[in-house]
């Protein structure tokens, strides 16, 4: 079921009002993932993190994330164990949705970022080059400006044209003409008034016999 804000946004995109987000930063792969990281002692790297998960949420208000658990996912969640991989994945996840939303195939996967985490943590250079890719698609805006996003970019799967699949699949009713004689015959197409008016036995018969 969408949500009231996503049905303003799916009845934005039916009128052809389009709709718009926020940009993110454009940044240098390479010094995302090694240069920086190793500059700071690896304090960077959470700040990333911490921005691309804004930039999805303030990109799509759809994009259902809070960015101060995914940091802390990945920041304290390895005493646990799961968390960060959890985080990991759907954030790559998030990063494909902004690409639809750009007009884009999409081409980031949570699950190659997730096996990219064990190879000394590239998953942070893949995710921000799929970023690179949508604020090129954008025409490289600046970080935080309004961008517009293709008309029906967030029209859910199975709603074309904003239309949902079950108003078309919807069975039709009979026509006002069929309806009173329905109700005449008792409900039963086909059955004639007297014969709906028979619930007892055949005349000249008892009942027991």
């Amino acid at each position: 079921m969408l949500s009231i804000a996503g049905a303003a946004r799916v009845a934005l995109n039916v009128r052809g009002d389009g709709m718009t987000g926020r940009a993110g930063k454009t940044r240098n792969i390479w010094l995302t993932w090694l240069i920086w990281p190793l500059i700071t002692l690896g304090i960077y790297h959470f700040v990333w993190y911490y921005k691309i998960n804004s930039e999805a949420r303030d990109f799509d208000e759809n994009i259902d994330v809070q960015p101060e658990l995914s940091l802390l996912a990945v920041l304290i969640g390895w005493i646990i164990i799961v968390p960060p991989f959890v985080s990991i994945y759907r954030t790559g996840e998030r990063i494909a949705q902004m690409q639809e939303d750009a007009g884009m195939e999409r081409s980031c996967s949570g699950v190659i970022g997730l096996v990219l985490a064990f190879f000394a943590g590239l998953y942070s250079l893949y995710y921000q080059y799929e970023l690179n890719r949508i604020w090129a698609r954008l025409g490289n805006p600046q970080e935080g400006s309004l961008v517009a996003l293709p008309v029906g970019a967030a029209v859910p799967n199975g709603v074309p044209n904003g239309v949902p699949d079950s108003a078309a699949d919807r069975p039709t009713m009979g026509t006002a003409a069929e309806a009173p004689q329905a109700a005449r015959s008792g409900g039963a197409p086909g059955l004639r008034p007297d014969e709906s008016q028979k619930t007892g036995p055949e005349d000249g018969n008892s009942a027991g016999t």
